[in-house]
């Protein structure tokens, strides 16, 4: 998501907020559905829609409860999930919302009567909490009897509590520091109440992370089940010195938190407090845990800083001679290029660790596992390092295999981060080579011995990364877009299909990518482990040990013979991008030019035919028997796209296979690419071919498919030599019209000023291409552009449009150019064959007496975004009684927001377009469309949805409404205070008919009110 719609959908989250906030429960709704559609997914957006849509008394809103409770464990998603429930009388499913609100969240008291309904309706005895104060509470909601007994078990610990009387819950306390961890079991008679076993793990975790900069500490921290709570830290030297209590209380409004409601305070700790301590510190909560990022070393730069000066005064003192006194480096700095002279030793191969560190993961990590055990060499032995689990099923798990020999299994005391676990694991035995292994990674068989051949290549390599879906500058297919998970199966395929495309290849990489490396131990020997003291929990430490290396000769190596699944990083949450963020700092301290060095490896791409051969092996393997069209398109998306894909899946229906061909700026900046792919969706991203420089490369590759025929939907972008392809593939090929980039160089008929340009004669063209520049890709003038086109459209089998309006068109600047006219869709399917007559009509739905008028699409300028705008500004002038909804986005959402009484909903799926206009209840649809459009599916939408349709007499839209008689026509140029009136009276009008009253006035341009009052 790109920072633009990062900002306007935290602008549309607090608009709806402010909504709730004011009572305007419709609006929020709009607001919350718009942050939603900018950000897909958000659970603060989706946690707000659902409280409209309990405040609506929609049961919609028990799934979006639930979504947020589920993945989020939010306080207020539990009970809002469980108030819906009851309310829509599921009282099993309210009670267990309810009881896992209780049982993993502390509650301030204003929630308990909701609890007491709660409890009441499922027939449950009472329910049980911690609050606040972390304080034991029970409520009982049956007569109270002698004979009953009410007791709170934890730890082996039990305690009688008194019944409560009245409406006061029982409530005790343990011994100091029994909230801190276990589980709290409180029950009537032997029972449960609704809440228990309270999880105090849950209630008191803690979540945060540390910083230092200029010798201090920094950072955030929060308990997220218990927010009310300021957390209390401290300050832990591993050298000397006495702890340092912190409590972090002031809201860290700037932090970028995932978490809906989240709370985290900040907290500093000033240098001259920390004057006493010595060495790195950590910084930890009341269960004993490090923040994120620690342990760390607020005092690193200022004593490299003065080590560095102190050598220097003592290689060149003012007095009589160097003293050469000793210095230490907390922090060295040396270039990251720089590489050191050849290594000694790492000829002589060894027996194998595969170390593997293991935190969270359950299912996750026994998979890895299978994987791994599956066919292991018998010089290989896997060592798990249990970085200790919060999940006792781990655990148990891993003791279990252990005990079987399966693994070697080291527990480490205390949670300490992936460094420290995965050094545990290296020191394990320090004869035998390492394999440092995620352990939410799948491997292929045979992994092994191919990474431990690649490594013992040559006798310099130090270390060597497969291919992998998620890897950086390791990935595959796409180094720039996030991969798709692959399952095991599909592991297997792509390694066999990497081992043929590859074999023997191995290319230098500036670094380690550490989800899986293979490590020589001459290299580790050399070099040492990874740096536990400044890269915390992870991430940049491979980095740091690569460069280091580097600097001693060793070479690193990519291997794409060999493919590596890997589900990616899921652990930090919403500390992840700040950790990454400070260790890559650090990383750019200790070795400067890292960065650059990595952008320049980018650059050059060394490893794009790998990728590419790789491509090739998959491209062969998704050959069908059948025969194939090729389908030429741009890459712009909108209409075009959605045609093509329409096109794609006729063409798979009818047992032909679609390769779609869309442009690409080449590599090195200086041409155009062609890229290929099985269908709209591509999927093999390296196809990419240079034309005309590798068009008989691209020829061959598509031979063996079998083409029959080319549609070219569109070339722009491309190169025009593309076109000879298809002689040298010896098929025909076909154009389908899309737009007026035949003709045009605007594309579009729209001149710079955003007017429609009445299609003046080629002298008039010239001047427009004089005065306003091109849109197409090319540097050609419109005369040599209808030259070009005019020997295109010759050679082509048939020339399709879509309209008889395009028919005409065309024919007017090709003249004798046979055309076949095919609409895109069936009207007489979508509305039936003849004008919807008045009385056959879906009645409108307004919002009391506002008319609500509904846009949709993308609205750029073509698409009339500033007569919309200048719309939406009279409406707010005149105070009329007229609200804008744009199903969609514009070129400028916050300006149209600003303007007056509209609504922006953000994109949408094109199979919830239909569903979503129907959901704004409007009266009359819009279309601004400035250009004689050659289709618009947005009108279909529209149609489908069932309103009716405002449009300019311009273009295809406007021959469709004609036909259908499914709305009306004004005149290109209606002014827009003329609009609006057109809008209010002949909605009205249009209503007026439906009830059968009679037609008020309509005052409209000559003409328009006729046909307001015959298509109704």
């Amino acid at each position: 998501m790109s920072d633009a719609a990062s900002a306007a959908a935290v602008d549309a989250l607090l608009k709806g907020q402010a909504a709730v906030a004011s009572g305007d429960i419709d609006a929020a709704s709009r607001w919350f559905g718009r942050s939603l559609r900018l950000a897909p997914g958000d659970p603060s957006a989706t946690l707000g829609l659902a409280v409209c849509r309990l405040r609506q008394g929609s049961q919609a809103s028990i799934e979006f409860f639930q979504d947020v409770a589920k993945n989020h464990d939010v306080r207020e998603a539990w009970v809002g999930l469980a108030t819906a429930c009851r309310i829509h009388g599921h009282a099993h499913r309210a009670a267990q919302a309810a009881a896992r609100a209780l049982s993993r969240h502390a509650f301030p008291r204003e929630t308990y009567n909701d609890f007491d309904a709660i409890a009441r309706e499922a027939g449950l005895p009472g329910w049980c909490a911690l609050d606040g104060k972390r304080r034991l509470l029970a409520r009982i909601l049956v007569p109270v009897e002698p004979k009953m007994r009410l007791v709170a078990g934890l730890s082996g610990m039990k305690r009688h509590l008194a019944l409560p009387g009245g409406d006061d819950p029982a409530s005790c306390r343990f011994p100091p520091g029994w909230e801190v961890s276990g589980l709290l079991s409180v029950q009537l008679d032997s029972l449960d109440l609704m809440g228990s076993p309270i999880d105090l793990n849950a209630i008191t975790q803690l979540e945060g992370f540390a910083d230092t900069k200029g010798g201090d500490l920094h950072g955030w921290a929060w308990h997220p089940n218990d927010p009310e709570r300021d957390p209390v830290l401290k300050v832990v030297p591993i050298g000397s010195g006495e702890p340092v209590e912190v409590v972090a209380r002031d809201r860290a409004t700037t932090i970028a938190h995932g978490r809906p409601l989240a709370q985290p305070r900040a907290f500093r700790v000033p240098s001259e407090c920390l004057a006493g301590l010595k060495g790195p510190v950590r910084l930890i909560g009341q269960q004993g845990f490090d923040l994120i990022g620690s342990p760390l070393d607020p005092f690193a730069e200022q004593q490299s800083a003065l080590a560095a000066s102190t050598l220097v005064a003592n290689l060149f003192p003012s007095g009589s001679g160097p003293t050469f006194a000793p210095a230490t480096f907390t922090m060295p700095a040396a270039p990251a290029a720089v590489v050191g002279p050849p290594p000694v030793g790492g000829s002589q191969p060894r027996s194998v660790d595969v170390v593997i560190p293991v935190y969270g993961g359950y299912d996750l990590t026994l998979a890895c596992l299978a994987s791994v055990l599956d066919g292991l060499p018998d010089w290989a032995r896997v060592v798990v390092v249990d970085d200790r689990a919060p999940d006792p099923r781990l655990s148990s798990k891993l003791v279990e295999l252990a005990q079987s020999t399966s693994i070697r299994l080291i527990r480490q005391p205390v949670n300490g981060g992936f460094p420290k676990a995965a050094n545990a694991g290296m020191r394990h035995d320090l004869t035998r080579d390492v394999v440092l292994l995620n352990s939410d990674t799948l491997v292929p068989p045979g992994w092994l011995p191919t990474l431990r051949t690649a490594a013992y290549g040559d006798s310099s390599i130090g270390s060597a990364t497969p291919f992998s879906n998620d890897a950086t500058i390791m990935s595959y297919p796409s180094v720039e877009h996030v991969n798709d998970v692959p399952t095991l199966a599909e592991v297997k395929s792509l390694d066999a299909m990497a081992r043929r495309a590859n074999p023997r290849v191995v290319i230098d990489l500036p670094t380690a990518i550490g989800f899986c490396v293979y490590i020589k131990r001459d290299c580790l020997n050399d070099t040492g482990l990874l740096r536990e003291d400044r890269f915390a929990q992870g991430y940049c430490e491979e980095n740091d040990f690569s460069i280091r290396a580097r600097h001693l000769g060793w070479r690193h190596v990519g291997v794409p013979r060999l493919y590596v699944g890997h589900v990616g990083s899921q652990s930090f949450r919403a500390t992840k991008s700040y950790l990454i963020d400070r260790n890559l700092r650090f990383l750019n301290q200790l070795h400067p030019g890292y960065d650059a060095m990595v952008q320049e490896f980018k650059r050059a791409d060394p490893l794009a035919g790998s990728r590419k051969r790789l491509d090739i092996q998959r491209w062969r393997s998704m050959r069908k028997p059948s025969k194939s069209v090729l389908l030429v398109t741009h890459g712009r998306g909108g209409g075009v796209q959605k045609h093509v894909a329409a096109r794609a899946a006729y063409l798979r229906r009818h047992g032909l296979r679609p390769i779609v061909l869309w442009p690409v700026a080449s590599l090195d900046g200086k041409g155009r690419d062609c890229v290929i792919g099985d269908g709209p969706r591509g999927g093999t991203p390296n196809l990419r071919y240079s034309i005309p420089r590798e068009l008989k490369g691209l020829a061959a590759l598509l031979g063996p498919d079998q083409p029959v025929r080319a549609e070219v939907h569109h070339l722009v972008g491309h190169d025009d030599a593309l076109l000879d392809l298809f002689a040298l593939l010896q098929i025909p090929y076909e154009i389908v019209v899309h737009d007026y980039s035949w003709f045009c160089t605007r594309i579009n008929l729209m001149r710079a000023d955003k007017r429609y340009c009445g299609e003046p004669s080629l002298d008039g063209c010239e001047a427009c291409f004089a005065d306003d520049g091109s849109n197409l890709e090319d540097d050609i003038r419109p005369t040599e552009l209808v030259e070009q086109s005019s020997r295109h459209l010759a050679g082509a089998t048939r020339v399709v449009v879509p309209s008889e309006d395009v028919f005409v068109r065309m024919q007017r600047h090709f003249s004798g150019l046979k055309l076949k006219t095919i609409n895109w869709e069936n009207d007489d399917v979508l509305i039936g064959r003849a004008p919807i007559a008045q009385s056959d009509r879906r009645p409108t739905t307004k919002r009391g007496n506002v008319i609500t008028v509904c846009v949709v699409g993308a609205i750029g300028y073509e698409k009339g975004y500033d007569y919309l705008l200048a719309c939406v500004r009279d409406a707010r002038k005149k105070v009329l009684p007229l609200h804008f909804i744009v199903v969609g986005f514009t070129c400028d959402d916050a300006r149209l927001l600003d303007a007056g009484p509209i609504s922006i909903t953000g994109r949408y799926d094109e199979a919830e377009a239909v569903d979503l206009i129907r959901s704004q209840s409007a009266d009359v649809g819009l279309l601004t469309s400035l250009w004689p459009e050659t289709w618009c599916y947005t009108l279909t939408q529209m149609w489908r949805a069932g309103l009716d349709v405002v449009a300019f007499d311009l273009g295809t839209p406007a021959e469709r409404i004609n036909k259908t008689g499914r709305g009306y026509l004004v005149p290109l140029g209606l002014p827009p205070d003329r609009m609006n009136t057109l809008l209010l009276e002949g909605t009205e009008a249009r209503i007026a008919l439906h009830q059968g009253r009679p037609l008020p006035p309509v005052r409209t341009p000559e003409g328009v009110a006729d046909r307001i009052s015959s298509r109704g």
